[in-house]
């Protein structure tokens, strides 16, 4: 399962996301990757899908999910997902 978080150096809460991405990643195993949308790997993903707001959650090459999940929630998700 490939996950990618898209960030921004100037939101807030990308921090929050990453520590909960970092932790699923650590759990679970993800070919999981931070993307700065400022950089061009992130830009062509965040013009591909059309993602206007950070942080958001891209699985497997689908837009699933955009603010701060909880740890719980973030773990639901890639169970649902696999």
């Amino acid at each position: 399962m490939e996950v990618r978080l898209l960030v921004s150096k100037w939101c807030p809460v990308c921090p929050q996301a990453e520590a909960v991405w970092a932790e699923v990643a650590r759990r679970r195993a993800l070919d999981y990757a931070v993307l700065d949308i400022a950089d061009p790997a992130g830009r062509a993903l965040v013009a591909g899908l059309r993602i206007r707001t950070v942080p958001a959650i891209v699985v497997d090459g689908k837009l699933t999910a955009v603010g701060v999940q909880s740890l719980g929630d973030a773990l639901k998700m890639v169970s649902e997902a696999a």
